[in-house]
């Protein structure tokens, strides 16, 4: 039976909205784009930054930017030639080149389509000049798996430095460049190899490659060797390690010998950059947070580190450049009230950054709202942390209906960043909580991987206590709680309305899995393997372990409603996922609604497709948490029901 229903346009009964509050529409999220990549010339004086889809000229020290480029396609990879004169980057699946003096961009690469392998990794991307100037190494999966390629600025020469059948990335150029640096990855050594190769800039070709660094396995198949940072002698590779069971930086001779760790301490150190003078390497951490990262200057010598910045305002910061001459630091930032933006900190430390760009809308300012740092105990007592928004002006006496929003990964975190989704529903009335369950990055090695071996157990108790945390602190209404997430975080959700049945009212499911035997055949290569290896062997090694994950057999428990979403060329979550998952919900009469996307992958980019699925997951949450009644309106525009552009969908209650 079909059912019909307007997305409402006020929330329920428990919020009224501050009438000096903004309130922000769909379209107002979509408006708010930060800055992507960022790039330093050499010389020190330009930025070269990509937003909406174009590359920006922007001055070192701010100012008003000036367009580059007009062409279409998504633009990624910015990397300066030697002389600041031109522009790498990634667009179209190709590697392409632009005079900063302006002109129509060359071309240099013709990336075809893989006819296996991921295609979202078929194409050529992340362009860096050599130091010479001559060449271009980027990466492409042109055959199915990872290789690096260098290709001439002119386009006409074209040599495979990789060919194996292992996937090699995270390269980086030494400063003399006769070396590269990159990482090797194959199913027996699926947390990588770091390998040097020697490459000779007159012909463009390399030599075999040399291992200095075999990472021992990480048995939840869940981390891999980050990119290095040569030493500007082109002697040493600072990386970030995880021998100690927290990833740390380690120095490593470029010729080979044992690795030298240098940072120490029971949280994350990241993304190492090497000052151009050698004494000191920037590193992201989450010392300070474990939901943040901040930018940390950690000296060779093995003195204390000590702090880029000190926001009032936890954030994320990263993407770290050095200026030529070592004493100015330009990083991108944003939090919970700020975009992706551009700064600028003395790289000693002594006085406050300064932004570069200002990239969140105005009207935005006064609708959003800082979230906060909240711990509970799971069901084993593992203390589990989240990221709460609460909803302004809720009346008193009336607790608010709830969303627990799940990250995907598993191997993902929620941290201080902005995230619209989350404030847009604040704005609805919504307490949203975002846990870190067990599985997810930046608290260790061992909280990573407390769900090998356990999918569907303790990750769930951990989300399952967090909400009856938010019951138990009169934060929610224990009646009116919902959950929903996409790709793990669809998984999960799966997971909780099948093992906690009665805990949620309403669930939203985006492209997640019900079958973990299924999805390892139908997944690509590398997820398959990363998999196998977090449930502890094939589905005929572990069957009890791939029980307990199967969701399809415990759908008769379901009591809850569910909004299914996936996209129909997903190459990470197979659709088949969602499919099997709405057969068993029909054979079992249960209440759903299920909606696909044409021509998406895993998630949603399109902004029809996105618009609608927003939509879709307002009304659902509006029905089955906050219904009204005696609203007239004679919109069509608004129904749930309405299928995404050129696609039908599935409605059906018992």
């Amino acid at each position: 039976m079909r059912v019909f229903f307007a997305l409402l346009a006020v929330a329920g009964a428990a919020f009224a909205a501050p009438a000096d509050s903004h309130k922000l529409t769909l379209e107002d999220l979509l408006s708010a784009e930060g800055i992507g990549d960022a790039a330093l010339s050499p010389d020190g004086k330009t930025f070269a930054i990509i937003r909406g889809g174009q590359i920006d000229l922007l001055p070192f020290d701010g100012g008003w930017p000036v367009t580059l480029t007009s062409t279409a396609g998504a633009k990624s990879g910015l990397n300066w030639s030697p002389d600041s004169r031109y522009i790498a980057y990634a667009s179209q699946g190709s590697i392409w080149t632009a005079s900063v003096d302006g002109g129509p961009p060359n071309r240099l690469t013709h990336a075809y389509p893989a006819t296996e392998g991921d295609p979202r990794q078929a194409s050529d991307r992340g362009p860096q000049w050599s130091p010479g100037g001559h060449w271009i190494l980027f990466q492409t999966g042109r055959r199915g798996h990872e290789d690096l390629v260098v290709v001439s600025e002119d386009g006409r020469a074209e040599y495979f430095l990789t060919q194996g059948d292992g996937d090699a990335g995270n390269a980086s150029w030494a400063p003399d460049g006769s070396h590269i640096s990159y990482t090797d990855r194959k199913p027996e050594y699926f947390s990588g190899k770091l390998d040097v190769v020697k490459f000779d800039p007159r012909t463009g070709r390399a030599d075999d490659s040399v291992t200095i660094y075999t990472s021992p396995v990480d048995r939840g198949g869940g981390w891999s060797i980050g990119k290095a940072s040569w030493s500007p002698d082109s002697k040493t590779l600072a990386v970030a390690l995880q021998d100690s069971g927290w990833d740390k930086i380690y120095l490593i001779p470029a010729a080979g010998g044992a690795p030298k760790q240098l940072t120490y301490g029971e949280y994350e150190d990241l993304n190492p950059v090497y000052a151009p003078n050698g004494k000191s390497i920037a590193v992201t951490s989450n010392r300070k947070l474990k939901e943040a990262a901040d930018i940390w200057i950690v000296p060779v010598d093995g003195s204390a580190a000590k702090s880029l910045t000190n926001f009032n305002t936890p954030g994320v910061e990263g993407s770290v450049e050095w200026s030529p001459n070592a004493s100015r630091i330009f990083f991108r930032r944003t939090s919970p009230l700020q975009s992706a933006d551009l700064m600028v900190a003395d790289a000693s430390g002594s006085g406050a950054p300064k932004a570069l760009t200002h990239t969140l809308p105005r009207n935005f300012e006064r609708a959003f709202h800082a979230p906060e740092k909240v711990t509970w105990k799971s069901k084993d007592g593992l203390e589990i942390s989240g990221i709460l928004y609460k909803p302004e002006n809720v009346k008193p006496g009336m607790l608010p209906p709830a969303v627990l929003w799940i990250h995907g990964g598993p191997e993902g975190e929620d941290v201080f960043r902005l995230d619209p989704w989350a404030q847009y529903l604040t704005q609805q009335g919504y307490v949203v909580l975002e846990p870190n369950y067990r599985g997810s990055t930046g608290y260790g090695e061992k909280f990573r991987n407390l769900n090998v071996e356990d999918s569907g157990g303790g990750e769930a108790d951990d989300v399952a206590a967090g909400a009856q945390y938010l019951v138990d602190h009169q934060l929610a209404d224990a009646k009116r709680l919902a959950i929903g997430g996409g790709s793990h975080g669809g998984t999960m959700v799966a997971y909780m309305v099948t093992k906690y049945p009665s805990l949620f009212h309403a669930a939203i499911e985006m492209f997640g899995v019900v079958d973990r035997a299924v999805f390892n055949e139908r997944t690509n290569l590398n997820s398959a393997i990363r998999w196998q290896m977090k449930m502890g062997g094939s589905p005929s090694e572990k069957p009890e372990v791939y029980r307990k994950a199967n969701i399809l057999l415990d759908v008769d428990k379901i009591t809850a409603p569910l909004l299914i979403l996936h996209g129909e060329n997903d190459p990470q979550v197979p659709p088949i996922e969602s499919a099997l998952f709405v057969k068993a919900l029909r054979e079992h009469r249960k209440v759903f609604y299920y909606y696909t996307y044409p021509n998406e992958l895993h998630g949603f980019t399109q902004r029809d497709h996105r618009l609608d699925a927003w939509k879709k997951e307002l009304a659902f949450l509006a029905k089955y948490l906050q219904p009204e009644f005696g609203a007239s309106s004679t919109s069509t525009d608004d129904l749930l029901l309405t299928p995404p552009p050129a696609r039908t969908a599935t409605t059906e209650r018992p």
